[in-house]
């Protein structure tokens, strides 16, 4: 799991810095494909776009650091070693799961409960979901403006 960290960073700096420039080719003069309303729309998406990427790319990084820290074994690592945040945070947990999908460590508990614990900050998560809806929204909408077909003479509902 550790050689995925640098995968997911430079997959992550490259989709940023993509995502930045488009916003400033959108936002920039001389931009003819973008005008109006929608050119402010779409640099808010492809900088939303950027953001989500940021965080939620920090926020695997996390969970990866933590699957290593529980796949790293040693002296005193029974059921996880001492800096895991299911030994630090919580008392009797006997497994992990790591859902990145949420990014979340959830622990099992001796009795099967589970519980979530803190290795991803709450904010990490709130500003990655929020600019992943940023980023969707206002690109629906410009999409949605965009796609109305105009019913030429002679045609019924824009068919032949």
């Amino acid at each position: 799991m550790i050689l995925f960290i640098p995968v997911v960073c430079i997959a992550a700096i490259a989709l940023v810095l993509f995502f930045l420039l488009r916003c400033l080719g959108v936002a920039l003069p001389g931009n003819r494909h973008w005008t109006g309303w929608r050119r402010v729309v779409v640099a808010v998406s492809f900088a939303c776009a950027a953001s989500a990427t940021a965080f939620y790319a920090w926020g695997a990084v996390q969970l990866m650091s933590t699957v290593t820290v529980a796949q790293d074994g040693g002296a005193d690592s029974a059921p996880f070693p001492y800096d895991h945040p299911c030994r630090a945070q919580v008392k009797g947990a006997v497994d992990y799961e790591v859902h990145f999908h949420t990014l979340s460590t959830v622990c099992v508990m001796e009795d099967g409960e589970r519980r979530a614990v803190d290795d991803v900050p709450q904010g990490v998560r709130v500003t990655a979901a929020a600019s992943a809806a940023c980023a969707v929204a206002p690109a629906g909408i410009v999409a949605a403006g965009r796609s109305r077909v105009r019913p030429t003479a002679g045609t019924v509902g824009g068919h032949r």
